[in-house]
């Protein structure tokens, strides 16, 4: 393994779990389970980041060979296949909480929690791929510690922000009185949650440079 390689794992991982640490302390009032929040992190890390891969790859490979066209592609790619693939990956960890603990899951901070802890452990192997094969690789260390300022301080709530949506969804559903309440705010969630990934996404597609950053980044953080 190399030192590139090595240090693309350590910008990956460490930022993602002082992010969750960060979520951890904001839970003042009740906290999680550690074991919980490992077990959500280690799903977003290894199955969503894992199946994610596999499932855009193929996915995106169809749609370039029924449009043969390279922008198609990579706005079908970012715009719908990602957000769909990787919110629905992502939601699955909530929604297993959500299902079989109970009592774990009783507050709207406790559905941000989950979900962000969530997307922080996909993000950490994403910022890590990235990090390695589109900093590092291409322009050595100069590339690495640029793309490490981007993902990690620029954008590196991106994906907790998205997921929240859908912690918030599941929670408002525990929360509610009525079964309309309980049926529809998680779809709400998660289709907030695909929609706020797709916006970011498309504007990184059609405004490329520092217009686009600048864009995603006014997204990610307000």
């Amino acid at each position: 393994m190399t030192m590139g390689m090595l240090a693309s794992l350590f910008f990956g991982f460490v930022p993602a779990l002082f992010f969750a640490y960060i979520l951890y302390w904001l839970d003042r009032y009740e906290k999680e389970p550690k074991i919980l929040l490992g077990g959500v992190f280690l799903w977003g890390a290894i199955v969503a980041a894992g199946s994610a891969f596999i499932i855009n790859t193929f996915l995106d490979i169809g749609v370039y060979l029924f449009t043969q066209s390279d922008w198609v592609t990579e706005l079908a790619g970012g715009s719908i296949i990602a957000p769909f693939v990787e919110e629905t990956l992502k939601g699955l960890a909530i929604f297993i909480v959500f299902l079989l603990f109970r009592k774990e899951f009783d507050s709207i901070m406790d559905g941000i929690v989950y979900a962000g802890v969530a997307a922080l452990g996909f993000a950490a192997i994403e910022n890590a791929y990235y990090i390695y094969n589109y900093g590092f690789k291409e322009t050595g260390w100069q590339g690495l510690w640029f793309l490490a300022f981007v993902r990690i301080i620029l954008v590196g709530w991106q994906h907790p922000f998205y997921t929240a949506f859908t912690g918030i969804g599941l929670a408002a559903s525990r929360l509610s009185r009525n079964l309309f309440g309980k049926l529809i705010f998680p779809v709400l969630g998660i289709g907030m949650a695909m929609f706020t990934h797709a916006f970011h996404n498309t504007m990184a597609t059609f405004l490329s440079g520092l217009e686009g950053l600048a864009i995603g980044t006014f997204v990610d953080w307000t």
